[in-house]
């Protein structure tokens, strides 16, 4: 199969492992492209960012997509690497980097930005159920019919802080997608990703506690199950990566991680 790669090489010599970074629900590989990609290959990274099947360039269709599609998606790309990659998940992404590293596909860390926990959304629905009834609604709304039908006021207040343009979330709605009806049934009640035997792989956690989809319980179960790093953002949203405020921090967490324990 045939899949979409944004890549951005490194500037100059390369400076630790390649860099494979895997999109949630809704979205693209271009979601990683303003921010993450240009700022790390601008560090010595080689960048790269995949479309899973049915989304953005990739081929295949996406309607009945399952969570193992997508975790073979990502283990073609990270093999077609010249070494293995350090994986970057945000959201649903995560949790596909987690089942990649638990069926022992190479990879020397991983990095879960807002990810869904191993246990999945079962207890995410019940946060915003309480917290962001209308987000849900929204999502609900999203998966239906298609973000031309979703409010950009609500969507902006689930993904992203006060600082972020709302035109870049007009933009960014323009660019999102449906996402398969089978992985948003399964992400309710996933399959646990055990770690692989043998040593661990370094694992970055990273959340934010205003963050309307996972209570800061997901990012605590995370790390405890990978025996990783964590750091919760004061703050900080759902879109990590994507927020004009909070991408940076989040940046400067990933870099100081993979200075420590990749490079």
């Amino acid at each position: 199969m045939t899949l979409e790669v944004l890549h951005v090489p490194p500037t100059g010599a390369a400076a630790g492992p390649p860099l494979l970074f895997i999109h949630g629900s809704y979205c693209a590989a271009w979601i990683w492209e303003t921010h993450f990609l240009p700022f790390f290959a601008s560090l010595g990274f080689d960048c790269h960012a995949l479309s899973l099947r049915g989304h953005g360039g990739s081929d295949g269709t996406v309607e009945w997509a399952s969570l193992a599609d997508y975790v073979a998606d990502v283990a073609q790309v990270a093999a077609s690497l010249d070494r293995p990659p350090v994986l970057i998940g945000h959201s649903m992404g995560g949790l596909v980097a987690q089942h990649v590293v638990a069926d022992g596909h190479p990879a020397c860390g991983m990095a879960l930005l807002a990810s869904t926990p191993p246990s999945g959304l079962g207890a995410s629905s019940l946060h915003m159920m309480a917290h962001a009834p209308d987000v849900l609604f929204q999502l609900g709304l999203l998966q239906s019919l298609g973000p031309h039908m979703v409010s950009p006021n609500v969507m902006h207040r689930a993904l992203f802080s006060d600082h972020t343009d709302p035109n870049h979330v007009v933009w960014m709605m323009n660019h999102l997608q449906k996402e398969s009806t089978r992985i948003t049934a399964e992400l309710l009640l996933p399959a646990r990703p055990w770690p692989p035997g043998g040593a661990p792989v370094p694992v970055l956690v990273v959340g934010g506690d205003a963050d309307k989809f996972l209570p800061v319980s997901a990012f605590n179960e995370t790390a405890k199950h990978w025996q990783g790093e964590l750091h919760v953002l004061a703050g900080a949203p759902h879109g990590l990566m994507a927020d004009s405020h909070y991408w940076r921090p989040t940046a400067d967490l990933l870099l100081d991680w993979l200075r420590r324990n990749t490079v």
